[in-house]
């Protein structure tokens, strides 16, 4: 197939349409909260509050109370490492496309700090610490802590073995998440809490789906969400392999479909039914101010984020020596400045850092985004420092 036989698209539409399959462009019902975190493909958890801000920013008249009513009561909702190794909250459900199709690239890539000679090799772990971890949490929710120590006790003379791999990063718990045996549950005040799976959602059966499938299934939920995009951009979010999502591409053919972007030779991917979304997309329509939290989905669906941000500007809101991203100013979908918060029982104060000036339109509605921030986080008064 020749350049001239592909549907094209600008940049700007290609914007557009990101910045409204993320449901930036207009909020979603509050009844649509599962939709929502299932179209975006998780909600980027590192941060105890990121989950909460990125719901508000797409989700009407969105209360903290929602999302813990999703994850911890009626449990639709599940929190445990994914992609990239990194904490996600998605649909329970997709329980098994999320783990099967990224287990493997956790044990032979990102997992590979487990690796050290001090540390007890797999077999240990398997036959040891995980029927400690599982029988310790027998009886319901551990902090890590606590489930540190019971296993501890639980080993004896073969303790010492425990000590240092059940840190505040994840270690142990991160490969357990990754075979399936523990999630996360509902925080034990301001310290996490870990559950058995087979506990906290009997139902899910991961046995279910293959890595092949659920890899598959992995890349429709991503281009659906993130597309149209590229192999390169699909194995950055993922963590996986460039040629195992080329590889993936390949095989999904019958219900995706490349397109054309102006400016780029790269191969760009959508699926089929996606293309009607295409055709009604109004770019128009004015985009509303959005003020992103750290690590919010938006800003890391990627490897090329020209498509939000200039790319001499990166470096003001990607920050990999010390692994953090910023929270970011949405201006028409594209990433117009940093911002900042400080929080007291009465007031909240917000920093902006714009890019560039801000002309006196965006500016009153940037103080109403602010405002309405303030109500979300209750308080008395909101105000705006914004750092020209």
């Amino acid at each position: 197939m020749t350049e001239a036989d592909l549907e094209t698209i600008s940049p700007a539409t290609l914007t557009r349409l990101y910045f409204a399959n993320h449901f930036l462009l207009h909020k979603a019902d509050h009844r649509k909260i599962i939709d929502v975190v299932d179209r975006i493909c998780g909600l980027h958890s590192q941060l105890p509050s990121t989950p909460y801000l990125s719901l508000w920013n797409r989700i009407q008249d969105f209360k903290p109370e929602m999302l813990d009513h999703a994850l911890y009561k009626e449990k639709s909702l599940v929190k445990t490492w994914v992609m990239r190794g990194t904490l996600h909250v998605f649909p329970s459900r997709d329980l098994p496309i999320y783990i099967n199709a990224l287990r493997r690239m956790w044990f032979e890539h990102h997992g590979r700090f487990m690796h050290r000679p001090e540390w007890p090799s797999l077999e240990k772990r398997k036959n040891l610490l995980y029927p400690k971890i599982q029988q310790a949490l027998s009886q319901g929710p551990l902090t890590r802590k606590k489930l540190g120590e019971k296993v501890f006790l639980a080993l004896k003379d073969k303790a010492e073995i425990s000590i240092k791999i059940f840190s505040a990063w994840g270690g142990i718990l991160k490969e357990t998440a990754y075979l399936g045996l523990t999630v996360s549950a509902e925080p034990c005040g301001k310290e996490a809490c870990f559950a058995r799976l087979d506990k906290w959602l009997p139902k899910i059966n991961l046995d279910k789906t293959d890595e092949a499938t659920a890899r598959r299934k992995l890349l429709l939920k991503y281009l659906h969400g993130y597309g149209p995009a590229t192999a390169q951009d699909f194995a950055c979010w993922s963590g996986l392999l460039t040629s195992e999502a080329k590889t993936t591409i390949q095989e999904c053919l019958a219900e995706i479909k490349e397109i054309h972007v102006q400016g780029s030779r790269e191969a760009y991917w959508l699926t089929k039914n996606d293309f009607e979304v295409l055709k009604k997309l109004n770019m128009e329509e004015k985009a509303p101010i959005r003020l992103l939290p750290k690590y919010d989905s938006y800003v890391l669906g990627h490897k090329d984020r020209t498509r939000i941000i200039r790319k001499e500007l990166l470096q003001r809101v990607y920050r990999p020596v010390v692994g953090e991203v910023a929270a970011t100013l949405l201006i028409n979908g594209h990433i117009a400045g940093t911002w900042t918060h400080k929080k007291t029982s009465r007031k909240l104060t917000v920093a902006i850092e714009p890019f560039e000036q801000l002309d006196a339109e965006t500016t009153t509605e940037l103080h109403r985004t602010v405002e309405e921030l303030g109500a979300y986080m209750n308080v008395e008064h909101a105000q705006i420092i914004l750092n020209k």
